[in-house]
């Protein structure tokens, strides 16, 4: 999906709902700024995130295939799919948090992910994961 399409869903959403759309469900931490440390614990693990990994997702609440990393990456821009327009994330790591960048070799703007947390909706602040660092 287009940012341009994207920012149109969320706009009709926000409108449909009184802009509720865009408030956090409970448990569930907030969309990441650029530099954003922190997020909330969730109730467990999505299905289909094993133990061990970072799970991107391209669709919200972890919804659709996701795409799957267990160690530190520099460039995932080749892998394309939920890195390219991610909508949820969870860090399902063994030990630590784990730090998303928009750019290759770590650049751009980035949000980290405690482990055990996720975004239910990343929204308009993080358009690209193309590089990740655990701890």
């Amino acid at each position: 999906m287009n940012a341009r399409r994207r920012i149109a869903l969320t706009t009709a959403a926000a409108a449909v709902t009184g802009g509720l759309a865009l408030a956090p469900s409970a448990g569930a931490a907030t969309a990441p700024t650029h530099t954003e440390q922190a997020s909330v614990t969730v109730q467990g693990a999505p299905a289909n995130c094993p133990k061990g990994y970072l799970c991107v997702y391209p669709k919200a609440n972890y919804k659709g295939t996701p795409k799957k990393v267990a160690q530190n990456n520099r460039n995932l821009k080749p892998y394309g799919g939920a890195f390219n327009y991610p909508l949820s994330a969870y860090n399902n790591g063994r030990q630590c948090k784990v730090t998303v960048y928009e750019k290759p070799n770590y650049k751009g703007g980035h949000a980290t992910l405690n482990r055990g947390t996720g975004w239910t909706y990343i929204g308009s602040n993080l358009m690209t994961i193309y590089s990740n660092k655990w701890c």
